[in-house]
């Protein structure tokens, strides 16, 4: 990609530590790992922040997902974290949103790669095709920063139970990807869109989520902390970010809880 090779073309080592990138006339450092516990908590730990430094991993072993959920984390796909210092003059009610804005953008980033698949996007942070997950997204907040964490399942082997419900993208396409190229581009493209989305343009990226909504007309189950559980039929996502569900003759909205696909789809 053009983007990619401009950017690599102003690499800049520093200490052998990290390597500093100008980003969109911006200073950017990229940390890369053969193996860390967790890109995100990596950029957690670290007292020196940076608005869209980028943490890489080869291999994550402590990689996880909403709620703790493990992420399976071999090599050869793309797991990465990127940091976005909040801005002061915007509501805060409209960071709320960024799983949801992460997503999008991490969806069309995957169809300018791979037209002729059909990406979907499960509310609220996770990209499937054909059923299968492909990627999850993770958003998390410690002090002015937003951690923006990403695995895509790209040329990774996809091991046990996990084949069941997850696939790589080489394994659909037969195709051997640049993975940091990927990365480079999903973080470029983020930025184009967060700023799309802040300058008013919500409702139209709400309306391409909606129309790849993979769960719409599903029956599903939302299982809460407390042990709750409330099943439905999933219908749109709402402007505030929610996803309605009919549940009986009512619609509800819901903002958080896990979902499981009910097995009489």
């Amino acid at each position: 990609m053009e983007i990619y090779q401009k950017l690599l073309g102003v690499y800049k080592e520093i200490m052998g530590v990290y390597k500093e990138i100008i980003f969109k006339e911006q200073r950017v450092r990229i940390f890369r790992f053969k193996e860390i516990d967790s890109t995100n908590k990596f950029l957690k730990e670290i007292k020196e922040k940076n608005d869209f430094d980028i943490a890489i991993a080869e291999v994550q072993t402590s990689g996880k997902g909403r709620r703790g959920n493990k992420w399976c984390s071999e090599k050869g796909g793309a797991y990465f974290s990127f940091l976005l210092k909040e801005d002061r003059n915007i509501a805060f009610e409209e960071y709320t949103k960024l799983p949801l804005v992460t997503g999008y953008s991490l969806m069309k980033t995957l169809e300018k790669i791979e037209p002729f698949l059909n990406f979907k996007f499960k509310w609220t942070n996770d990209i499937y095709e054909n059923d299968k997950k492909i990627s999850g997204i993770l958003v998390e907040k410690i002090g002015d920063y937003f951690i923006i964490g990403i695995g895509i399942n790209l040329n990774n082997e996809i091991k046990g139970e996990a084949r069941n419900t997850a696939i790589s993208i080489g394994k659909i396409t037969l195709k051997e990807y640049n993975v940091e190229e990927i990365i480079i581009a999903a973080v470029e493209n983020f930025k184009k869109d967060l700023a799309f989305y802040f300058n008013g343009n919500w409702e139209k990226m709400l309306d391409e989520l909606n129309a790849k909504n993979y769960l719409y007309g599903k029956n599903i189950e939302i299982s809460f902390e407390n042990g709750n559980i409330e099943e439905g039929i999933a219908l749109n996502i709402h402007k505030s970010g929610q996803l309605m569900v009919k549940t009986g003759d009512r619609e509800k909205f819901f903002n958080i809880g896990e979902i499981h696909i009910s097995k009489n789809n």
